[in-house]
């Protein structure tokens, strides 16, 4: 008697011996592929539980290491290294200087002379009394042209640097910045 894999016989007695091994072998087959299926299945909440596991380590990682980056104040440059050659218009401006171009200024004010001095003022994130920044320009209008005043966004009210150096401020003191820039 011929079958095709789709037919189940009525009764085995029907059968020849080879069908019938053949038949079991079959079955065993099948049964085993359902079982490794079965078994997959289970696999998976395990699976997914251990990518899980691993993406939300990495997340809080990754959240870590951004956080300290906000426990490192942002402060103007001290070093001359990557600096431009360029210089501000004027030595008390109104607009921020780009970070190379204090890199330049702390180097030599104007690509000839002494090195400079930059004072600059934060008064978007700090609070600063009406008349500050008339106060620093007439200090910074008493030195030579290698004292620069200038509006900043960095941490901290007043900051002054010089090469190698910085000091912030919280509060307006003319007798403290006189000294730095001496």
């Amino acid at each position: 008697m011929r079958m095709t894999d789709n037919e189940q016989p009525q009764d085995s007695e029907e059968l020849s011996p080879k069908e019938k091994y053949d038949l079991e072998k079959a079955n065993k087959a099948k049964a085993k592929q359902h079982a490794k299926a079965k078994k997959k299945l289970a696999d998976v909440p395990k699976k997914a539980g251990k990518y899980i596991l691993i993406s939300l380590t990495v997340l809080v990682i990754l959240g870590s290491i951004m956080w300290l980056f906000t426990l490192v104040p942002n402060l103007p440059p001290i070093t001359v290294e990557g600096h431009s050659e360029d210089s501000p218009a004027a030595h008390i401006v109104t607009s921020p200087l780009p970070d190379r171009m204090q890199r330049h200024m702390l180097e030599h004010s104007d690509g000839r002379g002494a090195p400079g001095i930059i004072i600059q003022y934060n008064c978007l994130d700090y609070e600063c009394e009406p008349d500050l920044i008339g106060r620093l320009t007439a200090i910074a209008d008493d030195y030579p042209e290698n004292v620069y005043l200038a509006p900043n966004t960095y941490d901290g009210k007043i900051i002054m640097t010089r090469a190698g150096k910085r000091e912030v401020l919280e509060v307006f003191d003319a007798d403290k910045i006189r000294e730095f820039v001496q």
